[in-house]
């Protein structure tokens, strides 16, 4: 067929891969999760630079020269011109150690914050990555699966059409129904090739993800499945459970608390600073005042150090940090609507996709026995060719939808794990148990 013979022209790669072996090397290879991880590492060096507002400091300078100064002073003969050579040596050790400065503290605040915010967004995009593997995942073997009952769907009318065909040359048919066969027949052929190209497309998608090109897949076994309703069984049970778990809604929170501490940064600017000032300064022939003569200086003190005014620098920057905070109050609000929105969409979808399931497992039973009649029908003449071809495209749209509709029951029901923030390896190798086998090799 021109089908299979293009499916078996596309590169062949060695290995079969299950949902769980997919993820463990997406964790490896995603490009989006290393990013992740990446930002949570810089987030944290935050606290380190923070911490060094409360660490001493210590400086050290030094000088070494050689110096010539040319001096004229009056004298008994008149001006005296003298020159004078020396060397000039300065060393000098300061050590200062903040007591007390307001802008530091909060500034640590903040950067506490902050890390715990970069934690909240790798969390997410941990259990992201879950969900984008199971969705292509579940997107390559629907397209198998649709690979599949094309095959199926070519044979059958290729069937049809030969039957025809013979009805016609024994003088039982028409020509038109031999038309009508043709067309069913190229219809079936040039909706494979489309599929074919769907397929190849979900498996770089994984590919991708997971670095590798997964040649063979697991199928999914329809009686390992367990179909259930969420549980808890209350969707309020899972908007409460989102509300304290979910890692967007708290990463909102942190961006919160990130701008309350910037205010309090930039207010705490109009409070004085105290610091610890130790330091030792040794000169010799400093300056020419000085030549010949040897300082060695040690002091201590206690230094404060206030902003009077800063030509309206710092209400500005007050004023724009409340602007900030507003903003973050506002962008936790709408992230807790989103998530209780999307708790509902994916909780109300599991269910309904349990219903579908049942149903259409029922229409394909029930698809195959009318097939078989319509086509018995057609043989002793009591049905119609245009009969049998609208029997066949049923049942193909029925297995179609009952696969989506399993494919969506997964995905459904880690969705709502994941808005939940419970969504963890533990579901993956819970779905991992429902395959079995490999796919459609070539």
């Amino acid at each position: 067929m021109v089908v299979a013979g293009f499916f078996a022209t596309l590169p062949v790669y060695a290995g079969a891969f299950d949902l769980s072996t997919v993820y463990q090397k997406a964790v490896e290879h995603d490009a989006q999760i290393r990013a992740a991880k990446a930002d949570a590492r810089i987030s944290k060096e935050e606290i380190g630079k923070a911490m060094a507002e409360f660490r001493p400091r210590v400086s050290i300078s030094g000088a070494r020269g050689r110096n010539e100064t040319k001096s004229i002073t009056p004298g008994y003969y008149g001006l005296q011109h003298n020159d004078q050579f020396y060397n000039s040596i300065n060393y000098a050790l300061t050590v200062q150690q903040p007591l007390f400065n307001m802008s530091s503290i909060a500034q640590y605040k903040q950067a506490k914050a902050e890390v715990a915010k970069s934690d909240n967004l790798l969390l997410n995009e941990e259990s992201n990555l879950i969900i984008r593997i199971t969705e292509a995942y579940c997107n390559a073997l629907y397209s198998e699966d649709n690979y599949e009952f094309s095959q199926s769907h070519i044979k059958a009318s290729l069937e049809q059409l030969q039957q025809t065909k013979r009805r016609y040359e024994k003088g039982f048919g028409t020509i038109t129904e031999v038309s009508e066969a043709q067309a069913a027949y190229d219809m079936a052929l040039a909706d494979g090739v489309e599929i074919v190209n769907n397929l190849e497309y979900s498996r770089r998608e994984l590919e991708r993800m997971a670095g590798v090109y997964p040649d063979e897949l697991c199928k999914l076994v329809p009686e390992k499945i367990v179909l259930s309703r969420p549980n808890p069984d209350r969707v309020e049970s899972w908007i409460t459970l989102a509300r304290s778990d979910n890692h967007e809604v708290a990463a909102a929170q942190q961006e919160v608390q990130i701008a309350r501490r910037e205010l309090q940064k930039q207010g705490g600017t109009r409070y004085p600073a105290v610091s610890l000032v130790g330091s030792r300064n040794y000169s010799e022939s400093d300056n020419n005042y000085t030549i010949g003569s040897v300082y060695d200086t040690y002091s201590i003190s206690l230094q404060m150090s206030m902003q009077l005014y800063s030509g309206g620098y710092v209400s500005a920057a007050v004023r724009q940090a409340q602007a900030k905070r507003l903003k973050a109050q506002e962008q936790l609000s709408l992230q807790e609507r989103g998530v209780e929105s999307n708790v509902r969409k994916y909780f109300n979808s599991v269910i309904s996709s349990v219903s579908q399931i049942q149903a259409y497992e029922q229409a394909v039973k029930s698809g195959e026995i009318a097939l078989k009649g319509t086509k018995k029908g057609y043989e002793i003449g009591l049905r119609t060719n245009m009969e049998v071809l609208d029997a066949q495209q049923k049942l193909l749209s029925n297995q179609r939808n009952l696969a989506k509709a399993r494919y969506q029951y997964i995905l459904s029901m880690m969705q709502l794990k994941d808005t939940a923030g419970t969504l963890g390896v533990g579901d993956v190798e819970e779905v991992n148990a429902w395959l079995r086998g490999k796919s459609v090799g070539r």
